[in-house]
């Protein structure tokens, strides 16, 4: 007994350290604020009836296509089987991404309740609902906003981890989408929590299951050879669900993990040039 209330205690000892080095919300909000102001652009709230999405947004869109990155699920848990109190993310990988774009009409889009505080923002849109209709119809809201604004014509849509999925589903449901792009986007949820062992995420929508509405969209999937968070098992059965894949490409990064790695990629590919 003295030994289980020792390890107990080393745990929660432990627990309390690792929470004292996580960046505050505030911080993590000056962190996304730098990188915009890198760019000498701003933090914006694009707002849409279910939630208000933190944005970063180019306005020199002469060509009147826009790139917009999608984030990822940022600081969901602070533990596997504990829930964080607040998503924003620690390693916003989708905004360094967008701020190493070359292009010049480009948006970054936060996921709800990720630099934002209101009374919509229930645990659930960060971990069971992560995908659900209400989130996604919160990205069409927003994708109208901004094209009615810069008068766009077509998105090419680039989401990491969890906003793969978010932009998969998105794309599937508007026909102004010309590319989805994902990078480590976790594309069938089923079989990512299968692999985990994890519950189901019951109440969200399934990337894969909208392969139909999908299969008529260019898409390059980008895959970390040591991505132990959403491994390539998942891309192979999301493509499995194709009954044509031809539009698929898929890419392995050998150098990437999860969170790492991509940022020394992105700069030297040619999706990312002028």
């Amino acid at each position: 007994m003295k030994y289980k209330t020792a390890s107990l205690l080393s745990f929660v000892l432990l627990l309390v350290q690792g929470c004292r080095n996580i960046p505050t919300p505030i911080e993590r909000y000056q962190t996304l604020n730098t990188l915009a102001f890198e760019q000498n652009l701003s933090i914006k709230t694009l707002h849409t009836a279910n939630f208000d999405l933190t944005s970063i947004v180019s306005d020199r869109c002469e060509a009147r296509s826009m790139r917009v990155y999608i984030e990822g699920d940022g600081f969901a848990w602070v533990t596997r089987s504990m829930l964080s109190a607040d998503p924003t993310p620690i390693n916003p990988l989708a905004a360094k991404l967008m701020r190493l774009d070359l292009g010049g009409c480009k948006a970054y889009i936060a996921r709800p309740c990720q630099y934002q505080q209101s009374k919509e923002c229930k645990e659930k849109y960060w971990s069971s609902a992560r995908f659900s209709d209400e989130v996604i119809h919160s990205y069409d809201e927003a994708l109208d906003a901004l094209k009615k604004q810069y008068a766009i014509s077509s998105f090419t849509l680039i989401g990491y981890s969890g906003g793969g999925a978010v932009a998969a589903l998105e794309a599937s449901r508007r026909d102004d989408v010309k590319m989805l792009i994902t990078i480590a986007g976790n594309l069938d949820t089923l079989k990512w929590t299968s692999l985990h062992d994890i519950t189901p995420l019951t109440d969200s929508l399934n990337p894969a299951d909208a392969s139909n509405k999908l299969e008529n969209i260019p898409q390059i999937h980008f895959i970390g050879k040591e991505d132990r968070v959403v491994p390539k098992e998942v891309f192979d059965s999301y493509r499995e669900h194709f009954k044509d894949a031809t539009k698929l490409k898929s890419v392995e990064c050998s150098e990437c993990s999860h969170g790492q790695g991509w940022e020394n990629l992105w700069s030297s590919l040619h999706v990312n040039k002028k």
